[in-house]
């Protein structure tokens, strides 16, 4: 398993005793299509909600997860503003290696 968007592989979480340890969260995601609920009531109108037409589990690195631009992808996913799968499709998703010095991300893209 690897992290969906930095790539690192991730391990399982390992349980002890007293503890635990979380590498990765695994995400729900795929490809939706906006619908509607309608309320039996007369009165009601409406719901308009996601449908997962297509569903697909993602693997993020709890590095990634605490990013606030991965977070913000990640919420614009969930509500519909823009598609995960469709900015890796378009070329965003592209190899880096991040890091993280002095408090602040830094990301270097691979040239190869």
């Amino acid at each position: 398993m690897q992290c969906f968007h930095c790539g690192r592989q991730v391990r399982e979480t390992t349980h002890r005793q007293k503890s635990y340890h979380v590498e990765y969260y695994r995400l729900h995601t795929g490809n939706t299509e906006w619908d509607f609920f309608i309320n039996p009531r007369q009165d009601a109108l409406p719901h308009r909600y996601l449908k997962l037409t297509q569903p697909i589990d993602i693997f993020t690195c709890v590095g990634c997860y605490a990013r606030p631009d991965i977070r913000q992808r990640l919420d614009d996913d969930v509500k519909g503003r823009r598609s995960l799968l469709d900015l890796s499709a378009e070329g965003d998703r592209e190899a880096h290696r991040d890091s993280k010095a002095d408090g602040r991300w830094t990301t270097k893209r691979n040239t190869d």
